[in-house]
């Protein structure tokens, strides 16, 4: 154990004395994932439908600020669209607008969720997104991971129905298919609750002064999600895959953010003129660095073995004479 939290304390020192670079990196990263994912999901716009367009697009968003990262993605994602069909890019473009009006107005700060979960859906993780909210982020990003799981659901009954839309024989439109597959789909209510469950189970156990809060956080929030989820799906492969990810990526989380030694808490209690304190005092894990021992050869104590060595020779000569 020594070993793993020693570790994860030069991890944590390295992101710290790098942290523009590593932000950036995981920026492009992401924005990549998202690119290369719209581009296998849709890619009717042949310009933009190569993996190199995808690594200078998000080179391109890497310099921009988070914002212009997220509209850049979602420009490109309704440019795919619009090729596809009209009615398509313009629900898209209804749907978000109104997420980011939601969010403006709950003063929700993470609405790159609304392009990240549509690509995590598509990789069977969209439970990835409420689980590190819930963890790292404040009750605000309710309404991201809610629009984030209406957009994700919207764009995956577009891309079932894609050949409908380039037949020239169907009249299929986009709010026909919002409403007959989506609005009058059982199955996107319990994707949108489900969702919504992780994150506020997730949440509110992560905030609560118990021990582990953090670790029982990430268990219960993946057993709520699975419970909610395994009666209504048929791939259940597929969703255990999906969750023993999610419950990976929490516990990473777990371990490099946080570190307590709960076999030292204290209890400490006190008193002022209006109120009785009861403060739970929860040490950090800490593991001292080992001392190093350095040895200073100075030019005194250097010089001695050479004078010595002078002496030893003049003393041969004067034998030999």
């Amino acid at each position: 154990m020594t070993f793993f939290i020693q570790l994860r304390t030069k991890i944590r020192h390295f992101i710290i004395t790098r942290e523009e670079w590593v932000v950036r990196l995981l920026r492009f990263a992401i924005m990549l994932t998202v690119l290369l994912v719209m581009n296998r999901c849709f890619g009717y716009q042949k310009i933009l439908n190569h993996w190199w367009v995808s690594v200078g697009l998000a080179g391109i968003g890497v310099l921009l600020p988070l914002a212009g990262s997220t509209f850049l993605v979602i420009f490109v994602g309704l440019m795919h669209m619009m090729t596809l069909s009209t009615d398509v890019a313009v629900v898209a473009l209804v749907l978000l607008a109104i997420s980011y009006a939601v969010a403006a107005y709950f003063r929700s700060d993470d609405t790159y969720n609304m392009v990240v979960i549509p690509a995590c859906r598509y990789l069977n993780i969209p439970f990835v997104v409420p689980m590190v909210s819930g963890l790292m982020r404040s009750i605000h990003e309710l309404p991201t991971i809610i629009c984030g799981s209406i957009f994700s659901y919207y764009l995956k009954i577009v891309v079932e129905n894609a050949s409908s839309f380039l037949d020239p024989n169907t009249d299929l439109g986009a709010a026909e298919l919002l409403q007959n597959q989506m609005l009058n789909n059982g199955m996107f209510y319990i994707y949108l609750v489900a969702m919504t469950a992780m994150f506020l189970v997730v949440y509110f156990v992560r905030i609560k002064g118990i021990e582990h809060a953090w670790l029982v956080a990430v268990l219960s929030g993946v057993v709520t999600e699975f419970v909610l989820f395994v009666g209504n799906r048929e791939d259940v492969i597929l969703l255990i895959i999906g969750n023993v990810v999610t419950l990976v990526v929490g516990l990473l989380l777990v371990f490099f953010a946080r570190g307590f030694d709960y076999s030292r808490t204290e209890h400490v209690q006190f008193e002022d003129d209006e109120y009785y304190y009861y403060v739970t005092a929860v040490p950090k894990v800490h593991i001292a660095e080992q001392e190093k021992e350095v040895k200073r050869i100075t030019s005194e104590t250097s010089s001695l073995p050479v004078q010595n060595l002078g002496e030893m020779q003049k003393e041969v000569q004067q034998k030999e004479e």
